[in-house]
C-alpha cells in the first residue's frame, strides 16, 4: 500500500496529484492556487500545488513511496535554458528546489512519457474494461503529438505514435497559432474560436487553404506536411492581408473553417483507427485537442464506437494525474474504476467561511435551504455556489459554479456584463440525470457528459424554453448530467427548481470573473458578492447576500 505523488513539467497547466493505497486523495492545479490563469509559463514547476497537498496530507514529497514524473525532458530543457534575467533566475531556483526534493527522496522515482500520462488519465478513470485510448495535443518535450494505445484490464500498450519528426504535424497547434490572429491568447482562448464557429459560414477558399496547410493521409494514420508549424503562421498572415480578421463576419468564417477542418480530419483519422482495431468499441480521449466539445459530439455521432470518454483534465493538468496513476499501478495498488466526480481539490470549513464573512459586516446571512435557493433562482437571481472540494480540470461542475435560470434569452449578455467576460459560446446547462433524455438527444457516452466534455442537440420542444444554454445556430448545448449519488448538492438544487418551475435545467458557469481561474479561496467569492458579480453567495454553511438584494428579491 503505497503513498504516491504525481508531478509533471509541461509548458502549461501545471498540477500535482497525491494517491494513497490506490485512491486519488488530491488533484490540484497551480493556476487555481496562484489565482491567475497561466496559459504558458516556460520554466515553471508545480511547486505551489505540491506544497499545498503536502500541507493537507502531512506527507512530504521526500516521504513518498513512489513519485511519478511526466515530461521529464522538459524539466531538463527548462533548467538548461535559464541564463537571462531575474525572472528566469527565480524560476530556475524554484525548479531546482523541486528537483532537489525529488533527488533527496527515498521514493522510487519513475519517469513516464507525456502521452502515456495523458492516456492513463483517461483509461484508468473511464470504467471501461477494454478500450482504445487516443491522445492528441500540440506537442511536448518528447516531440510527440499523439498516440494510439490498446488498453485492457490493467495494461495499456502503445501501438502508434504521431511524431513531429517523422509522420505528423499538430492539429491542435493550428488553433494555438490562430488565437493570436483572432486577438486571443493561445492555450487559453481556443474555446472562444470554437464558439465563434457557429456564427460563420462555409467558404471553399478558406477550406482549401486549411486542407493545404494540414491534411490527413488516408489509411496511414499520419498527418502532413510534417513538422512545419511556420506554415500555420504564414497562412494566417496571408488571411490577414486579405482582410479576414478585420471584420466579425470574416473572423466567424475563419472560425467555421478551422472547426470543420478539425472535425473532418478527426473523423477520417478515427474511422481508420476503428477499422484497424475493430475489437475495441469503447474509446478514451485525452490531450488538449479534446477540450473541443463540438468535435467530441461529431466523434460520438460517427457510429464507430459505442461509448467515448474524455477525461475531465484533458489538458496538461492531466500529466501529473497520469503519472500518479501509472506509478500507483506499478506499485501494485491501482485498480481501474469509473470516476464518479472531479471534486479532488481542497475544501474550506465553517470557521474559515465565517472568518471571511466577518470581513464584510454589512452582508446578511440566512441558513442553507434547497427550497430557498431554488426560489431565488426561479426569481432570476444570480447565485454563486461555493461548497465542498473544488474541481480538477477546467470545468466548474457544481463546487465553484455560478447558477442562473436558463429561461431568459438575454442572460448571456447579462452574465458577460456582470463577469466582465466576452464569452461567445453559450453557457452550459446542468440537467437532472432523470430528465436529460427528455431535453437532449443523447447518443450514448453519458458518463463523459457528467464532466461537461461533449455537446448534444437539444430537442425541438425545449429550445425556446431554455434559450440561455442553447446555441442559437445549431441548437446544441454542452450539458452536465447531474446524478444524485455523485453530485448531491447540485442535484438537489436543480431538483427543487424543477418542482417549482417544471424545468429540470439550470445554467452553470464557472465562479470567476474575466482573467481569473475558477475561484477556490473564500475571500475571492465574498469579494465577488460584495462587488455585485453575484446576487447571492451559497455556501454549505449559509446563504449570504447584500441587504438591498433581500429588499428586492422578488424582482426578476
Amino acid at each position: 500500500m503505497a503513498k504516491v505523488y504525481g508531478v509533471g513539467f509541461p509548458l502549461h497547466n501545471h498540477s500535482s496529484v497525491y494517491i494513497e493505497d490506490g485512491k486519488i486523495v488530491y488533484a490540484v492545479e497551480d493556476d487555481k492556487m496562484l489565482r491567475t490563469k497561466t496559459p504558458w509559463i516556460w520554466g515553471y514547476s508545480s511547486g505551489m500545488s505540491l506544497e499545498a497537498i503536502e500541507d493537507a496530507t502531512g506527507v512530504r514529497l521526500e516521504d513518498a513511496d513512489y513519485i511519478g514524473i511526466g515530461d521529464v525532458n522538459l524539466s531538463q530543457a527548462y533548467y538548461n535554458s535559464f541564463y537571462r534575467g531575474d525572472e528566469n533566475d527565480y524560476k530556475k531556483q524554484a525548479l531546482r528546489k523541486q528537483l532537489n526534493k525529488i533527488k533527496k527522496s527515498n521514493a522510487k522515482v519513475i519517469y513516464y512519457p507525456h502521452h502515456d500520462c495523458h492516456a492513463a488519465s483517461a483509461y484508468y478513470l473511464s470504467g471501461f474494461d477494454k478500450a482504445l485510448v487516443i491522445t492528441m495535443d500540440g506537442g511536448n518535450g518528447e516531440h510527440e503529438l499523439g498516440t494510439i494505445q490498446l488498453a485492457e484490464g490493467m495494461e495499456m500498450n502503445r501501438v502508434h505514435t504521431l511524431s513531429m519528426h517523422t509522420n505528423a504535424n499538430s492539429l491542435a497547434t493550428t488553433w494555438y497559432y490562430l488565437c493570436r490572429f483572432m486577438d486571443f491568447v493561445g492555450n487559453k482562448d481556443e474555446g472562444k474560436i470554437m464558439g465563434m464557429a457557429g456564427h460563420g459560414k462555409y467558404n471553399e477558399k478558406l477550406m482549401r487553404g486549411f486542407r493545404s496547410m494540414l491534411s490527413y493521409d488516408k489509411g496511414q494514420l499520419t498527418f502532413g506536411p510534417r513538422g512545419h508549424d511556420y506554415l500555420y503562421e504564414w497562412y494566417y498572415g496571408e488571411l490577414t492581408k486579405e482582410g479576414w480578421f478585420s471584420t466579425p463576419e470574416g473572423k466567424a468564417d475563419v472560425a467555421f473553417a478551422i472547426q470543420k477542418h478539425t472535425e473532418d480530419l478527426m473523423v477520417q483519422y478515427l474511422a481508420d483507427v476503428a477499422k484497424r482495431y475493430p475489437g475495441y468499441r469503447n474509446v478514451c480521449f485525452a490531450g488538449g485537442l479534446f477540450a473541443n466539445v463540438k468535435m467530441n459530439q461529431i466523434i460520438n455521432e460517427m457510429g464507430c464506437f459505442d461509448n467515448i470518454f474524455i477525461t475531465p483534465g484533458m489538458g496538461d493538468e492531466g500529466i501529473a494525474m497520469g503519472a500518479a496513476i501509472l506509478a500507483s499501478r506499478d506499485a501494485g495498488d491501482w485498480k481501474p474504476y469509473k470516476l464518479e466526480n472531479a471534486f479532488l481539490g481542497f475544501s474550506y470549513n465553517q470557521e474559515q467561511i465565517e472568518q471571511t464573512a466577518a470581513e464584510y459586516p454589512h452582508l446578511k446571512r440566512i441558513d442553507f435551504d434547497y427550497k430557498v435557493i431554488a426560489q431565488l433562482l426561479h426569481e432570476g437571481k444570480i447565485c454563486g455556489l461555493y461548497q465542498g472540494r473544488f474541481e480538477w480540470g477546467p470545468r466548474a461542475l457544481g463546487s465553484r459554479s455560478i447558477m442562473v435560470r436558463a429561461t431568459d434569452s438575454d442572460t448571456h449578455e447579462v452574465l458577460n456584463n456582470r463577469l466582465k467576460r466576452n464569452e461567445i459560446m453559450p453557457f452550459a446547462p446542468f440537467v437532472l440525470g432523470e430528465e436529460v433524455h427528455n431535453v437532449f438527444h443523447i447518443d450514448g457516452s453519458e458518463h463523459t457528459a457528467e464532466f461537461m466534455t461533449i455537446c448534444y442537440t437539444c430537442k425541438d420542444e425545449w429550445i425556446e424554453k431554455i434559450p440561455a444554454v442553447i446555441h442559437r445556430v445549431d441548437n446544441t448545448g454542452r450539458p452536465q448530467i447531474v446524478r444524485k449519488h455523485s453530485n448531491p448538492v447540485f442535484w438537489n438544487i436543480v431538483n427543487e427548481y424543477h418542482k417549482i418551475s417544471g424545468i429540470p435545467v439550470l445554467l452553470n458557469t464557472s465562479f470567476n470573473a474575466h482573467g481569473e481561474p475558477i475561484n477556490v479561496y473564500p475571500d475571492q467569492v465574498f469579494k465577488h458578492l460584495d462587488d455585485g458579480v453575484v446576487d447571492y453567495l451559497v455556501t454549505e454553511f449559509g446563504i449570504y447576500y447584500k441587504e438591498e438584494n433581500e429588499e428586492n428579491k422578488t424582482e426578476s
